[in-house]
């Protein structure tokens, strides 16, 4: 039976530190100490070597700081991960400065402070196997997108196509577009390309094939995305597998900024390790009625499989502002998620797709053009041109929540 992990609570604030303990206990952690801040903090946190550190910050930041300091000084082997009731730029920075391995700000979420935690112990993990030599040296990996949508038709293809260029042109990114549709596989038909080998005949010679020999498998677009298409004939799908998929998506990971991934409108063996090995899943809903219900099936197929982790599963809405008597702040309601981002609606988009060119490249003033660039530089991390600011969704706190780690 694995070891509970051990826990000290450095919270100077009784009601909140009892709080926060009652939490972590019932998320099955042992928490073998509660402390305000100061020399009472490290000594307990020597002597009693936890797996883990929890500490409240607060104005003013004299103290609060000077005992983080001392700890990631001290211990440096010890993540400390931080919560606060506030959220500004400067708490956050100097908590980053200070060493701490994560900001979470209050109120706090089981589902949050879980995910923290072992994500945060996963790493020590992993620096302590490294350390010893039991891992192999790592390799590059690129940001693996998820198209992912649980009805056809709602324009899965068309944003999976102008976003692969749009990190290519815009955000200047290495990029791979895959067509995992089983079914019908539109993608070489909307970027105008030959088919000549496909993903079923990379997997079966992915043994034989290095860095040199992979472009042999992938078509350039003049775009200058790579494209690895489906196959023709959809009996060549039977022979490929859920790993087939992975060790593909691996090795295009390894030699690319950006994947992205295709995937029809159904849920089968082959979607299931798309969305498994995706770094970010872009869900696509619209305003009908049909597609919103899938879509709700579909969040909470991937909230059981990933919690409700609103930093790798965002919702777009695709052909926003169609009169179709749903309102947007319906449809957020009803999926009781945000919306990332919304692509408007344009005929023009349909047009482009049957003469075979992406519209950011036929109609690159459009307004879905415009957006689809604003989510390549979102993705990409690429200041938006317009006003100056990185582009992105989600609140301030939430950008910078991830892994505030002093460097070595």
């Amino acid at each position: 039976m694995a070891r509970v992990p051990q826990v000290i609570v450095v919270d100077p604030d009784r009601e909140s530190a009892g709080e926060v303990q009652k939490m972590l206990n019932m998320l099955g952690l042992s928490v073998i100490a509660s402390t305000g801040y100061g020399v009472e903090a490290f000594t307990l946190a020597f002597q009693l070597k936890p797996d883990i550190v929890l500490m409240r910050i607060e104005e003013p930041l004299v103290r609060p700081v000077q005992t983080l300091g001392r700890l990631t000084d001290g211990l440096p082997d010890l993540p400390v991960i931080v919560y606060s009731t506030e959220a500004n730029i400067r708490l956050m920075r100097q908590s980053m400065v200070s060493g701490a391995s994560d900001y979470l700000q209050e109120p706090l979420s089981e589902e949050e402070v879980e995910s923290s935690i072992m994500r945060v112990l996963e790493r020590k993990e992993r620096e302590a196997m490294r350390r010893r030599g039991e891992l192999e040296d790592p390799v590059p990996q690129g940001t693996i997108i998820t198209i992912f949508g649980a009805k056809g038709g709602i324009g899965k293809t068309t944003i999976a196509s102008n976003l692969a260029v749009a990190l290519a042109t815009e955000a200047h990114q290495t990029v791979a577009l895959v067509d995992m549709d089983t079914r019908f596989g539109d993608v070489a038909i909307t970027m105008d390309i030959p088919v000549e080998r496909s993903i079923a005949d990379l997997a079966r010679n992915l043994d034989s094939v290095d860095r040199n020999t992979l472009r042999d498998y992938l078509v350039r677009h003049e775009s200058g995305v790579y494209i690895l298409p489906a196959p023709t004939r959809p009996s060549d799908w039977r022979n490929l597998h859920a790993q087939h998929i992975r060790d593909v998506v691996d090795v295009l990971a390894q030699t690319h900024d950006f994947v992205i991934l295709d995937t029809p409108g159904t849920f089968n063996e082959i979607v299931a390790a798309a969305i498994e090995v995706g770094t970010m899943i872009l869900l696509i809903t619209t305003l009908d009625m049909a597609s919103i219900k899938d879509t709700v099936l579909a969040l909470e197929m991937l909230h059981e499989r990933f919690g409700n982790d609103e930093e790798r599963v965002k919702v777009v809405l695709n052909r926003a502002g169609m009169d179709t008597g749903v309102r947007e702040k319906d449809v957020e309601r009803t999926l009781d998620s945000p919306l990332w981002r919304r692509i408007p609606q344009d005929n023009e988009v349909v047009k482009s797709a049957q003469l075979g060119r992406p519209i950011v490249m036929s109609k690159p003033n459009s307004k879905v053009s415009s957006e689809i660039r604003d989510v390549a530089r979102a993705l990409a991390g690429v200041r938006n041109r317009a006003n100056g600011h990185k582009a992105g969704g989600g609140g301030f706190g939430k950008l910078l929540r991830p892994l505030f780690r002093k460097s070595a």
